[in-house]
């Protein structure tokens, strides 16, 4: 390479590896959004799982701008009600971050059942009981509901509640599980804890006044649907109790398409 040349692609290097370290842009952010739950929000299922609901949502500016939204799920695998409500709430309310949380949803209680607990009725109190945290826990928690409030751990006082947040909380899909058996058991519960959640979250979570709640349901609109859930698919189904609930990239986008549904129909 010819001298010139060679100085000339050398100081060209150098005006522009700036401008490219530069070119991304950090917008004032008005929102947050943060996915709570189980594996399921977690995005287990998906392929890759940065393709499940909750990164689905954000992606897709479901909520409002990314360029202006603050994001963060903290769904594990495997976590049940206990989890959310005694410490991803904790999580949420204790952390304190410039951008308090403006969106939050939430998928949990199905781990209870597969880890043998069948009180499908109390799973649901606790998931409530964790909404219930996260709108009131500096306050009058719903008297109805029993939540023990959360306290920060140096200063011992009750952390602030999210003030201004929409909570969207969704029940689960059908379980297509080819043993008829199997399937009426797994049916019972899933309608049983998809019912008693609708009512403790809507009947007894107070809700205060620039805030708002609703359930999402995904089990009606998933009603004889083919392909949402990886019981379907190869592997998913090696036997009567090995099986996989988890959503498939297909079920991923039905359950994010559901919230959107919820979230566009609010006032």
């Amino acid at each position: 390479m010819r001298p010139r040349l060679s100085l000339a692609l050398s100081f060209l290097t150098l005006i522009l590896v700036p401008a490219l370290a530069f070119a991304q842009v950090n917008f004032p952010k008005k929102s947050y959004y943060v996915g709570m739950g189980d594996s399921v929000a977690a995005g287990e299922g998906a392929m890759p799982v940065t393709n499940g609901y909750v990164y689905r949502l954000y992606d897709q500016s479901a909520f409002g701008k990314k360029q202006e939204m603050d994001f963060a799920n903290i769904g594990i695998r495997g976590g049940r009600s206990w989890d959310l409500r005694d410490h991803q709430a904790s999580q949420v309310l204790c952390a304190e971050p410039e951008q308090r949380p403006t969106v939050v949803t939430i998928t949990a209680g199905a781990n209870d059942f597969f880890r043998n607990d069948f009180d499908v009725v109390s799973s649901a109190k606790r998931v409530a009981q964790a909404v219930d945290l996260l709108l009131n826990n500096d306050g009058v928690l719903s008297p109805n509901l029993g939540a023990t409030s959360v306290l920060d751990p140096v200063t011992n006082q009750k952390c602030r509640a999210l003030q201004n947040v929409t909570i969207l909380v969704s029940n689960y899909y059908i379980i297509p599980h080819p043993v008829p058996e199997v399937f009426q058991l797994l049916n019972t519960a899933v309608q049983g804890f998809n019912e008693a959640l609708g009512f403790l979250v809507l009947q007894q979570v107070v809700v205060p006044t620039g805030s708002r709640i609703a359930v999402v349901d995904l089990y009606t609109p998933s009603l004889g649907r083919q392909g949402l859930v990886t019981i379907d698919r190869r592997l998913g189904y090696t036997g009567p109790f090995d099986f996989d609930i988890h959503p498939t990239n297909l079920g991923h986008t039905f359950i994010a398409g559901e919230f959107k549904k919820v979230w566009n129909s609010l006032p």
